[in-house]
């Protein structure tokens, strides 16, 4: 969220993926290898503008970044407005084949948006930004109840 913030505030763009379930490998296979910890000046590096890597997408595995310069499909969804760039497009392209969630920073407006579920999330504040990315990413339990059936009477077995 530092970097999103610092990439916001200087009007640069980024695409931010990070994977969950549904592998990425079609698409770190053809980009440049990093495998770093995550940090914010790394991040703003990678995007900052005239950089071999600015108008790729990173790709989160985990903790780590794994690579850079990634290119997405973009999406098909003939409703999205226009004014939307290639970035958002793309965003919504990896949200509508796999479980990720992309984060995009708008190089024209500096607005944040999250696209997830074939959904785009547009011009997010950094307190939603924040709270949607934490909601999705924290650890899913499930609680089991025993059913009925296997359930005891109260009666004592003969």
């Amino acid at each position: 969220m530092k970097a999103c913030d610092w990439l916001k505030k200087n009007r640069i763009g980024a695409l931010i993926v990070i994977e969950r379930e549904v592998s990425l490998q079609e698409y770190i296979g053809n980009s440049t290898k990093i495998y770093a910890d995550i940090n914010d000046s790394l991040l703003e590096t990678i995007f900052f503008p005239n950089s071999p890597l600015h108008d790729g997408g990173v790709i989160i595995q985990g903790d780590r970044i794994t690579c850079a310069g990634s290119v997405f499909k973009t999406s098909v969804n003939q409703n999205l407005s226009k004014r939307l760039g290639t970035r958002h497009r793309a965003a919504l392209g990896i949200a509508e084949e796999s479980d990720a969630l992309a984060i995009v920073v708008s190089e024209e407006t500096g607005r944040l948006s999250l696209a997830m579920d074939s959904e785009l999330h547009y011009n997010l504040s950094n307190e939603e930004m924040r709270t949607m990315l934490l909601e999705e990413l924290s650890p899913k339990s499930e609680i089991f109840f025993a059913s009925d059936e296997n359930e005891s009477d109260g009666e004592e077995d003969a």
